[in-house]
């Protein structure tokens, strides 16, 4: 009896994020030879990088914290972990024109914060054990009934309600802004509870070439098409083979069996006609903060710098994180000469985000010559990096949703399957996770 070989479903990727790289790369270890689009000409996403005038610039995401484990494992495989640099991991809030000081991934650091009140310190610690106890709660991914219960507050009534304004806007503003590009009063209780649970004792590592590194790796080994926004995917039947709109007007096209898409989640129904109702309201659901990152090199050295610096929203109105690149590394920067990556607040790159790339600079080095008095006097350059869906936000009942949709998302639809989604929070591991998920179903499924 003559047997047939079997032949591998032909797999499209829309997005080469870290997601869509992922599972590209997972894909092709496993004999597959997926071809991937991607509308920017670079690849990477918020994990990408340049080289301006010998300064490394990080588009977006700057630090691979060491918990993140799948990921940090993944380098490892590939062989490019040595290229991680521990950093200073430093980080410090700006109040009434003085600097405070705390220790990334240290709670025992609230206990000597002078930013906060005694009995604000002691409600930090209350805070945090209380995170701690909540344990499998605090699995977005895997939300339990309490998990539910817990995402039904936003965070700024939650704290209002049962705090200190204070540890609202001196603590909880600046990690949801930080970590999730977002403001309290659009994420959930839970989402927060999450974050501070995380924050145990850890290290922060960055690529001494820029965090591009990953991608530019992942780029050698797969078939990318840059400069290729995908316009429409049809399939004739209700399972495929999917023919794939490529270009500006869709004039190519490609054939494939199977889809991963690896993009926001709001976009996918302009992709795609049929989706079940409910798959298309989760999506249009979902909610991402838009993101404005603005990296500034001068000729001056700034001294006595953390790495990480946050400003207030009281006091500041544009600037939310000020991250200085020389503690990434010494190639980062030049010998003699700063180069700091502005972070803009949720509100600031939701107003500014289609305004003109002078209207911003103005606006931002304003904002950071109040901080630092003559900052821009000896600017070499400014690059402005304008990020739509910059981070997903967690708004009350947003988990809830989602579990309506579950099998869609976890089990695929019809062959196509969907990546990138960044549960519990918005993070690289979480990404990366997604991607390799979803690699994962295609692959189970072609071996039944």
């Amino acid at each position: 009896m003559i047997q047939r070989q079997k032949i591998s479903p032909r797999v499209a990727i829309v997005g080469c994020g870290i997601s869509g790289l992922a599972a590209g790369y997972h894909l092709a270890q496993a004999g597959f030879k997926p071809v991937l689009f991607e509308r920017r000409s670079f690849v990477g996403g918020r994990m990408s990088s340049e080289i301006v005038d010998d300064f490394i610039i990080d588009k977006a995401a700057y630090t691979i914290p060491n918990f993140y484990r799948n990921l940090n494992g993944f380098l490892i495989r590939l062989g490019i972990n040595n290229s991680l640099t521990a950093t200073s991991g430093t980080a410090a809030t700006y109040y009434d024109g003085k600097q405070y000081r705390i220790k990334i991934g240290t709670p025992s650091d609230f206990l000597t914060y002078k930013l906060l009140s005694l009995k604000n310190k002691k409600d930090m610690v209350k805070l945090f054990l209380y995170a701690r106890s909540l344990g499998k709660a605090l699995n977005l991914d895997r939300p339990t009934r309490k998990t539910f219960e817990l995402e039904k507050e936003s965070v700024t009534d939650y704290l209002r309600n049962h705090y200190d304004e204070q540890i609202l806007e001196r603590i909880a503003c600046p990690i949801l802004s930080e970590i999730l590009l977002g403001a309290p009063e659009n994420n959930s209780k839970a989402s927060f509870l999450a974050l501070l649970r995380n924050l145990s004792t850890f290290n922060i590592f960055a690529f001494d070439k820029g965090m591009g590194t990953l991608p530019q790796r992942l780029q050698l080994a797969l078939d990318i098409r840059l400069n290729s926004p995908i316009i429409k995917i049809s399939a004739p039947a209700e399972k495929g083979p999917y023919e794939i709109g490529v270009g500006a007007a869709g004039s190519n096209s490609h054939l494939c069996d199977a889809i991963i898409l690896a993009i926001p989640l709001p976009l996918i129904p302009r992709l795609i006609a049929g989706l079940p109702q409910n798959l298309i309201e989760y999506f249009r659901s979902v909610v991402y903060a838009p993101s404005i990152v603005i990296a500034t090199a001068t000729e001056h050295k700034v001294k006595d710098t953390a790495m990480i610096n946050n400003l207030l929203r009281a006091e500041f109105d544009i600037l939310g994180t000020m991250v200085f690149d020389s503690h990434k590394g010494l190639q980062r920067v030049p010998p003699g000469k700063t180069l700091v990556t502005c972070i803009l607040q949720e509100r600031a790159s939701r107003l500014l985000l289609h305004e003109t790339d002078q209207k911003i600079t103005k606006q931002v080095l304003k904002e950071l010559d109040a901080v630092f008095p003559n900052f821009s006097n000896k600017m070499i350059f400014q690059k402005i990096y304008r990020w739509e869906h910059g981070a997903l936000q967690l708004p009350p009942g947003q988990l809830a949703r989602r579990e309506k949709v579950r099998k869609y998302l976890d089990a695929g639809l019809h062959n196509i399957y969907f990546a990138g989604e960044s549960f519990p929070v918005s993070s690289l591991e979480a990404s990366y996770n997604s991607g390799v998920e979803a690699a994962n179903r295609i692959i189970k499924k072609s071996q039944n």
